[in-house]
């Protein structure tokens, strides 16, 4: 009964003018997800609004990486009686965010992480105009069923197919990087596909490598993963030369339906032939 009466006057203190809003982010969110929550905190301060996200476990690697998050981050001791609540907020491109506050982000993110910025300058050893990047995302997506038949894809044909399309675009594609959590993976089965052989790599040291050589192409063959996104993400807001190739789909709902609205409309994609063979 006491709920029933004080948690309309509630909501009514939360919704009120200048009220911080606080996500609740989802504790199994974690990798590239994470950043969505941030870009919705940037994009909400900039135009006026008090915004910020709760803290999970999964978050302690990338606030160490990019020490500026933290600013938009609070834990759930700060939480306010009245700070409005929002949950689980979605990151469909262009309508859960435009392509300006995405840039606006992620060169925010940049410029006030000057150590990140250096990793992505150090893998022009390794990444240059020449080549060609490609992320393969392994893991459970093939490892689990459920998984598989929601995320799965022909990885092979997808490579294939995108090569087609760098080359189209009158691109190099004679040197490539790959970019795995399985390497092992993809050296039994793209290097009969690639024009040339494969490089991984070399003294790797954690992910926000991985992150920084996404970042650092000039063209990407991308997975059906967020992380893969924000390497394209960040990569096109230093340049408008950057050029990226995505999957058929990110992902399949259990209708069969596809899901594509997180993919950037400027990003090249692959075709439907790519999307079946789900356990590939």
């Amino acid at each position: 009964m006491i709920r029933t009466v004080v948690q309309p006057v509630l909501d009514l203190a939360r919704s009120r003018s200048g009220a911080r809003e606080v996500q609740f982010t989802p504790a199994t969110v974690r990798g590239g997800n994470i950043l969505y929550y941030w870009l919705w905190a940037h994009a909400g301060l900039r135009t006026g609004y008090r915004r910020a996200v709760l803290n999970t476990d999964h978050m302690a690697s990338w606030l160490n990486e990019f020490p500026v998050l933290s600013s938009l981050t609070t834990s759930r001791h700060d939480v306010r009686l009245l700070d409005r609540r929002t949950f689980a907020t979605r990151h469909h491109f262009g309508t859960s965010y435009t392509a300006d506050e995405n840039i606006a982000f992620c060169r925010w993110l940049l410029a006030h992480t000057p150590s990140f910025a250096r990793r992505i300058d150090s893998m022009s050893i390794h990444v240059d105009e020449q080549t060609c990047v490609i992320n393969v995302r392994r893991g459970d997506y093939y490892s689990v069923p459920a998984h598989a038949a929601e995320f799965g894809i022909d990885i092979r044909r997808h490579v294939v197919e995108a090569l087609k399309i760098v080359r189209g675009a009158g691109r190099p594609t004679e040197d490539f990087l790959v970019v795995s959590d399985d390497t092992e993976w993809c050296r039994t089965h793209l290097q009969d596909v690639l024009p040339a052989p494969m490089r991984f790599l070399p003294d790797r040291r954690d992910m926000f490598d991985d992150l920084a050589v996404l970042a650092a192409a000039r063209s990407l063959v991308l997975a059906n993963s967020t992380f893969s996104y924000w390497g394209s993400f960040l990569a096109r807001s230093m340049s408008d030369d950057h050029m990226a190739v995505a999957p058929p789909l990110h992902q399949r709902t259990s209708d069969g339906r596809r899901i594509t609205d997180l993919f950037d409309p400027r990003w090249h994609r692959t075709g439907e032939s790519a999307a079946d063979g789900t356990m590939s």
